[in-house]
């Protein structure tokens, strides 16, 4: 009797033994399916629609002579603390709306408040949902589309507006609390630690509500370079992008090795790509015809296509969103763009975008992603590159500056945009009338990567003045044109 024992514990011990080494070998590689995850710190492991929509420019309003510009939100948290503001302020049963003259909500910029920017027209409704608001209410209704989110915190009641440009819906409750971003604000203005904007209406007197620096900035931009990182991939990080891309183990994928040392990767009609020129391009044609978008489908699936396979780098965000019909089929094209250090970023080199994929609804048909990292943040201990290197010697130009040294190139785009020439650009009137109009809608502090090396590329710190038509971008230390596009 005691040796049966014996012998039911011993094969009982094989068995968890066998058990334990099996899921063993089951789960340690999941842990390292993320080949840029391991390669890179920035990546993360999920993407979720709150991430995606998400201002690209923050100005600060201290008072009406004293503003500043931001371009990210992780160092002060404005955009993260007002979101469960913006969440209760959706849910709302009994809001109050009210609609501002535009001449008035021009003026709201010049009392204490923050401006929330996004890139392009967002849906309203979407925003809602990003925030978790289950069931907006009327607010989604009255404005469907917003550029801009105005937060009231000077004396008396606050207040949020939204606006699409040309209409502003002001939004009064007594349940709005601002007292964490109030508190925020006046923590920044203390230290003192900003560069100053000021606005060409207020401070020049034209008829533009851009705003400009016009004195030395107390932040200049480290220099930062950047690398290649597909190149530096070797074969088996190479398949296992392959493997999380087209979803199945490395045996059934096919291989083909172009001269140029790019890579193609297929299975059934999956296709991945992977350019020697650092960017990673995905196909899956449709396997049905998609006669309806859904925009909030599209970008959830979307949201769970990068954080599965692409992998998310920190600083990305949605810039664009496009309707497209291929075929007989409805979809939409999203663009996301990226900051380095906090700053946006443009690709030269007829780069296009940071990321652009294509989404029918519950499918994703392309993703074409130009993968770039900074080697500064690099764990490589054989890159010595200093994390924070300021260049010295130059110094930065205030963004009137470049404007100031380049007024005769703009005032030429300005009529060539606008088709005139009897016009003398000597004639101090047109100078004027272009500074005063909405030629220029908008300038913006940026780093201009020339994707031309594969490593130690140096992006090119610019102020990015946007046209009517075109994008030019301004070198920060000489006031040079380094790029255009039209």
């Amino acid at each position: 009797m005691r040796e049966r024992i014996k012998t039911f514990l011993l094969i009982s011990l094989v068995g968890i033994s066998l058990l334990f080494t099996k899921r063993l070998w089951i789960e340690l590689p999941n842990e390292m399916l993320d080949v840029f995850s391991r390669r890179n710190e920035t990546y993360k492991t999920s993407y979720l629609l709150s991430d995606m929509i998400i201002p690209n420019k923050y100005l600060v309003n201290f008072s009406d002579k004293n503003h500043t510009i931001f371009y990210d939100d992780s160092k002060h948290g404005l955009w993260t603390n007002s979101r469960k503001i913006l969440n209760g302020i959706l849910r709302l049963k009994d809001v109050k709306v009210v609609e501002l003259p535009n001449d008035e909500f021009l003026t709201y910029n010049g009392k204490r408040s923050i401006s929330f920017y996004f890139p392009n027209k967002i849906n309203t409704y979407i925003l809602a949902k990003a925030l978790d608001v289950k069931e907006p209410n009327l607010i989604v209704d009255t404005i469907p589309n917003i550029n801009n989110i105005y937060v009231y915190l000077g004396e008396g009641d606050s207040f949020f507006v939204f606006s699409d440009g040309e209409k502003h819906i002001a939004i009064y409750d007594e349940s709005i609390d601002v007292a964490s971003l109030t508190q925020q604000v006046s923590m920044i203005e203390e230290s003192g630690n900003y560069n100053f904007y000021h606005s060409m209406r207020d401070y020049y007197r034209f008829d533009n509500d851009i705003y400009v620096t016009n004195n030395d900035m107390k932040n200049p931009l480290p220099t930062v370079y950047v690398e290649n990182e597909i190149r530096n991939l070797d074969e088996k990080e190479k398949e296992k992008l392959a493997e999380k891309f087209l979803n199945i183990g490395i045996d059934y994928i096919g291989e083909i090795g172009e001269n140029n040392g790019s890579t193609i990767y297929r299975y059934n009609q999956r296709v991945l790509k992977l350019n020697v020129n650092g960017t990673l391009e995905y196909f899956h044609p449709l396997e049905q015809a998609v006669k309806k978008r859904n925009l909030y489908q599209s970008l959830i699936t979307a949201a769970e296509f990068i954080s599965k396979s692409a992998g998310v780098q920190k600083g990305m965000y949605l810039a664009k969103v496009e309707e497209i019909k291929i075929d007989d089929s409805f979809g939409y094209n999203l663009t996301f763009r990226y900051r380095v250090r906090g700053i946006p970023i443009i690709l030269g080199n007829e780069m296009v975008d940071f990321v652009q994929i294509e989404v029918f609804n519950d499918h994703v048909r392309s993703y074409k992603h130009f993968i770039r990292k900074d080697m500064n943040k690099s764990v490589d201990k054989d890159i010595n590159k200093p994390v924070d290197n300021i260049p010295s010697g130059g110094k930065m130009l205030s963004s009137f500056d470049v404007i100031d040294r380049n007024i005769d190139f703009i005032v030429q785009k300005y009529l060539e945009e606008n088709n005139i020439i009897s016009e003398s650009q000597e004639d101090l009137d047109i100078k004027e009338k272009v500074l005063s109009s909405s030629f220029i809608q908008d300038i913006t502090l940026s780093y201009f990567d020339p994707c031309l090396k594969d490593i130690e590329d140096e992006l090119i710190g610019v102020w990015v003045i946007k046209t009517n038509k075109g994008l030019y971008a301004f070198d920060i230390y000489n006031g040079s044109l380094v790029y255009e596009k039209n």
